[in-house]
Protein backbone atom coordinates (compact mmCIF):
# COMPACT_ATOMS: atom_id res chain seq x y z
CA UNK A 1 0.00 0.00 0.00
CA UNK A 2 1.12 3.54 -0.99
CA UNK A 3 1.99 6.15 2.26
CA UNK A 4 -0.39 8.52 1.63
CA UNK A 5 0.47 12.11 2.05
CA UNK A 6 -1.57 14.74 3.08
CA UNK A 7 -1.55 18.84 2.21
CA UNK A 8 -3.54 21.26 4.05
CA UNK A 9 -5.43 24.11 2.14
CA UNK A 10 -6.25 27.62 2.57
CA UNK A 11 -6.30 28.10 6.72
CA UNK A 12 -6.58 24.71 7.45
CA UNK A 13 -4.64 22.75 9.89
CA UNK A 14 -3.86 19.36 10.86
CA UNK A 15 -3.66 18.40 14.97
CA UNK A 16 -2.90 15.65 16.44
CA UNK A 17 -3.68 14.54 20.49
CA UNK A 18 -0.81 15.88 22.07
CA UNK A 19 1.28 12.20 23.88
CA UNK A 20 -0.22 12.12 27.29
CA UNK A 21 1.36 10.72 30.30
CA UNK A 22 0.62 6.99 30.09
CA UNK A 23 1.39 5.98 33.89
CA UNK A 24 0.11 8.29 36.78
CA UNK A 25 2.46 8.80 39.97
CA UNK A 26 1.20 5.98 41.65
CA UNK A 27 1.96 3.96 38.80
CA UNK A 28 -1.43 2.89 37.57
CA UNK A 29 -1.95 2.71 33.93
CA UNK A 30 -4.18 4.85 32.10
CA UNK A 31 -6.36 3.64 28.96
CA UNK A 32 -5.97 5.66 25.91
CA UNK A 33 -9.20 7.33 25.10
CA UNK A 34 -8.85 9.41 21.10
CA UNK A 35 -11.78 11.13 22.37
CA UNK A 36 -10.79 15.02 23.34
CA UNK A 37 -11.74 16.95 25.90
CA UNK A 38 -11.89 21.22 25.70
CA UNK A 39 -8.83 21.49 27.64
CA UNK A 40 -6.62 18.80 26.44
CA UNK A 41 -3.71 19.92 24.27
CA UNK A 42 -2.85 19.05 20.51
CA UNK A 43 0.19 18.86 18.56
CA UNK A 44 0.29 20.66 14.75
CA UNK A 45 1.30 18.32 12.53
CA UNK A 46 0.62 20.28 9.06
CA UNK A 47 -0.15 23.83 7.98
CA UNK A 48 -1.57 24.89 5.11
CA UNK A 49 -0.15 28.13 3.43
CA UNK A 50 -2.64 30.85 5.13
CA UNK A 51 -1.57 30.10 8.39
CA UNK A 52 1.32 32.43 9.21
CA UNK A 53 1.04 31.96 12.94
CA UNK A 54 1.90 28.11 13.86
CA UNK A 55 4.77 26.07 12.30
CA UNK A 56 4.30 22.06 12.47
CA UNK A 57 4.86 20.65 16.21
CA UNK A 58 3.54 23.50 17.97
CA UNK A 59 1.24 22.40 20.81
CA UNK A 60 -2.34 24.64 21.00
CA UNK A 61 -5.41 24.31 22.83
CA UNK A 62 -7.90 24.29 20.21
CA UNK A 63 -11.96 24.09 19.92
CA UNK A 64 -12.08 20.23 19.29
CA UNK A 65 -16.13 19.98 18.82
CA UNK A 66 -15.44 22.55 15.88
CA UNK A 67 -12.94 19.98 14.02
CA UNK A 68 -13.23 17.09 11.73
CA UNK A 69 -11.76 13.72 12.89
CA UNK A 70 -9.23 12.23 9.89
CA UNK A 71 -7.20 8.99 10.13
CA UNK A 72 -4.08 10.01 8.16
CA UNK A 73 -1.25 6.54 7.73
CA UNK A 74 -2.96 4.72 11.05
CA UNK A 75 -3.10 8.15 13.44
CA UNK A 76 -6.42 9.54 14.49
CA UNK A 77 -6.06 13.34 14.24
CA UNK A 78 -8.27 16.35 13.46
CA UNK A 79 -8.81 19.08 10.90
CA UNK A 80 -9.97 22.96 11.84
CA UNK A 81 -9.99 26.13 10.51
CA UNK A 82 -6.96 28.30 12.44
CA UNK A 83 -9.78 30.76 13.81
CA UNK A 84 -10.40 27.36 16.00
CA UNK A 85 -7.11 27.57 17.39
CA UNK A 86 -6.95 29.54 20.84
CA UNK A 87 -3.15 29.68 21.63
CA UNK A 88 -0.01 28.12 21.52
CA UNK A 89 1.92 26.21 24.31
CA UNK A 90 5.31 27.49 24.67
Amino acid sequence: KKNMSIRMLGDQVLVAAAPKEKTTAGGIILSADVKQTASEPGLVLSIGPEVTTLVPQDTVYLQWNEAMPVRIQGQDAVIISAEHIKAVIT
